[in-house]
């Protein structure tokens, strides 16, 4: 299997914010289309992946408050990438 018939299953639309996207802002668009992570780009360039895992840790860090705190404070950066072609077990 490859990560392209991946792909081909979940659908090709890509959900994404920039860095200054507040965090509420993203969590609603989570929720909108129950997903779990959004792409983080900044001028067309991937920057980090936002997912429900640093959302999570960080309302527990400030304590449950994440009003004015932008996307790019808490996004995991360099995620990890790979090709469609990539080969998954």
């Amino acid at each position: 299997m490859q990560v392209s018939d991946i792909l081909r299953l979940k659908g090709n639309t890509l959900f994404k914010v920039s860095p200054t996207t507040l965090v509420m802002e993203a969590v609603n668009i989570m929720a909108d289309h129950d997903i779990g992570s959004l792409v983080v780009l900044d001028q067309g360039a991937l920057v980090g992946m936002l997912t429900f895992r640093e959302i999570i840790q960080n309302l527990a860090k400030h304590q449950g408050v994440l009003d004015q705190v932008q996307v790019g404070a808490i996004m995991e950066k360099m995620p990890l990438v790979c090709e469609p072609q990539t080969r998954v077990r």
